[in-house]
């Protein structure tokens, strides 16, 4: 019945887009890649909807009559703006990747959730702390919140609406609104509303009920961005809330059946069977960036944020947890709260300011600054409260040597000298090639810990990171190829790992260990893009070696593969079809504790390696986009039921999801 609604739905949106297709429309630009596929815009087998050969860029044809569209509407960064480079980017009218609506495949499959849209996610490879400073430690919902370095601060011209909406399959969905609009020609505002749903496959008291609810987002942001007339004064702004919540089931209840038995469904019972174990991030960030260059070569800039943060676990049948084995002890007897309730709590409020000066000459630019940080953070459970500033100097200096080569590099210190990151890279048309180097603080949850199952209280050294990257595009005719490496040398690593193992949970004794060995990570990928006619492919692989302390899983090999063949129907009718491939390597992956929402290393289930294959098709008619997706289209076809995307966390079956996304410009 749901599918039935679904192709009722897409043909009402092709017919209503038919219409609309008799509107002169733009031809679109994309900035970049779209998931982890390279792109190219000269060799996109797709011709542009017509128009007539003119300059709209301002909006305005030959009979002064406006005409607003994609190129008439552009978008910029902070990110750019600090480093004297704003570049204004076209809104991205291209289908190609539409289908990869999933957060773990919209840049490949460089990460690893539990199997279903909105639940705890982490990347596959080790990623260096961007911050040199204290943070808190709980990033599994990070990445399903607004990304404040990917702010977008527009210049419309007219009313700008983005609308996007998927039905992934499985009760996963996820609804994007965006506005934004000029005031005047110097002041511009927008909002975006994002709401993310999924429904449960495992078996709870809820779902036998008729409630299905596993996770609810609901994100906002409010942005802003003004110039004065003579454009020596920009201010940017904005406001990004989220609020995640996870009904933790705690994986699949194995029982007297095997793993096999899991895969197939066969008993779905879930561990937490209760359905009274709830996870809830709940963010707000306000911040500020704005300057003032009186001069070119000396100008002052200034960002402020305000951050709180509030993060809790709930489970109101601790005791079943308890002796299912899947927490691993109880200090009840010391806590004046109800029997049989397991909660952490944590509360995080942060003050931050950077504050500088910058300028550029000549293709040499330079920024100093002094950043300072003041935060506290508060235990939920027993009221403890740790309060503390942070001072940090910092320098960056990039130098253009040619139209198309620069070289940058920056270091900031955390004073007096507890912390420190030093980057360096070489950026041109054929090579990019740059150094790391990081000495991070150790994170609160790696520090503290207290609550009724797990605690804690640790003095750890800081972690330090050397890493060396390079790529290497090279095109020849309709073949891009693009080979990459990295290095990376860890020393005093922190990771989360299980004591002893229990093939039922996973979980006994989990607690932050360092490394008293350096790990080293070598990884080597080959990119390959190409096209003729109207097929393309574009592929991905990766190579990963790692020797030193077993601490660090991954898998060995990971590649992104797609097929694709596009057609053109009536002339506005633009369709790519096309099936992509998703493998990695078996290995055994981090297990996930939702009692204190972090990873850990696990010896006891091994992910076996899987090769997913989905069918799709994307759409566009005039600015409108639409696909079509049948995800695990080839499950049960190798005489493999199904695979784990995490221990103890089936991955979702063969599944049909649809999307929309329409750009209004008026």
């Amino acid at each position: 019945m749901n599918q039935i609604k679904y192709i009722f739905l897409l043909s009402a949106l092709l017919f209503s887009s038919v219409v609309f297709a008799q509107i002169p429309a733009l031809p679109g630009s994309n900035q970049g890649t779209i998931g982890s596929f390279p792109q190219n815009n000269a060799n996109n087998a797709f011709p542009q909807p017509g128009q007539k050969k003119q300059d709209s860029s301002n909006g305005i044809d030959d009979s002064t009559k406006v005409i607003y569209g994609p190129k008439s509407t552009r978008y910029f960064l902070e990110n750019d703006v600090v480093n004297n480079r704003k570049t204004l980017y076209e809104i991205d009218t291209l289908m190609d990747g539409g289908h990869n609506y999933n957060f773990l495949h919209r840049d490949g499959i460089y990460y690893q959730d539990l199997g279903l849209l909105g639940t705890a996610i982490r990347p596959v490879y080790y990623k260096a702390p961007e911050q040199v400073g204290t943070m808190l430690g709980y990033d599994a919902y990070k990445l399903y919140a607004f990304s404040p370095d990917k702010v977008k601060y527009y210049n419309t011209r007219s009313p700008f609406s983005n609308v996007r909406f998927v039905t992934g399959g499985g009760g996963q969905s996820i609804l994007n609104f965006g506005f934004a609009r000029n005031i005047d020609s110097l002041w511009n505002v927008g909002f975006e509303i994002q709401r993310i749903t999924t429904d449960k496959i495992l078996v709870d008291n809820s779902v036998r009920t008729g409630d299905k609810s596993l996770v609810g987002e609901w994100g906002f942001m409010i942005h802003s961005n003004y110039q004065t007339k003579n454009k020596k004064y920009q201010l940017l702004a904005h406001l990004n809330i989220a609020d995640h919540n996870d009904n933790d089931q705690g994986g699949i209840a194995l029982g007297t059946g095997s793993l096999l038995d899991a895969l197939t469904f066969a008993d779905n019972n879930a561990i937490l069977s209760s359905a009274n174990a709830i996870s809830r991030d709940k963010w707000t960030n306000f911040h500020i960036y704005h300057e003032y260059a009186g001069y070119k070569a000396f100008q002052l800039f200034q960002s402020v944020d305000y951050q709180t943060r509030k993060v809790q676990f709930k489970d109101k049948s601790y005791t079943e947890g308890l002796v299912a084995g899947f927490y691993p002890k109880s200090y009840l007897d010391e806590t004046q709260i109800p029997k049989d309730s397991l909660y952490n709590g944590s509360s995080f409020n942060i003050f931050e300011h950077k504050s500088g000066v910058k300028g550029f000459y000549n293709g040499f630019n330079y920024r100093l600054h002094l950043r300072q940080r003041f935060f506290t953070y508060d235990n939920l459970l027993n009221g403890k409260s740790i309060s503390k500033n942070e001072n940090f100097l910092g320098l960056w200096l990039s130098q253009n040597l040619s139209p198309s080569a620069r070289f940058w590099g920056e270091a900031e210190f955390l004073v007096p000298f507890k912390a420190h990151q030093v980057k360096f890279e070489f950026q041109s048309k054929n090579l990019t090639l740059g150094f790391n180097q990081t000495s991070t603080l150790p994170t609160l949850v790696q520090q503290y810990i207290y609550n009724n199952s797990f605690r804690w209280d640790k003095d750890y050294s800081n972690v330090f990171v050397n890493s060396v990257y390079m790529n290497a595009p090279l095109k020849l005719g309709k073949l891009k190829i693009t080979p990459s490496a990295d290095i990376q040398l860890l020393s005093n690593y922190i990771y989360f790992a299980s004591v002893r193992d229990s093939l039922v949970s996973l979980n006994s004794e989990i607690r932050p260990v360092q490394s008293a060995k350096d790990v080293t990570i070598f990884r080597a990928g080959l990119g390959i893009d190409y096209r003729i006619g109207r097929f393309s492919t574009v592929n991905q692989a990766y190579f990963t070696k790692r020797t030193g302390a077993d601490v660090i899983r991954m898998p060995e090999i990971l590649l992104n593969s797609r097929l694709a063949f596009d057609i053109v129907y009536a002339k506005v009718l633009f369709i790519q079809a096309g099936v992509e491939f998703n493998y990695k390597s078996g290995y055994y992956a981090d297990a996930y504790m939702p009692a204190i929402q972090q990873f850990y290393v696990q010896n006891q289930n091994f992910v076996d390696g899987y090769l997913q294959a989905d069918a799709f098709a994307d759409f566009r008619i005039n600015r409108v986009r639409m696909f079509i997706k049948m995800s695990h289209v080839n499950q049960g076809l190798m005489g493999i039921p199904n695979y784990f995307a995490a221990p103890l966390f089936p991955a979702v079956g063969r599944v049909f999801g649809f999307g929309v996304n329409w750009l209004l410009f008026d």
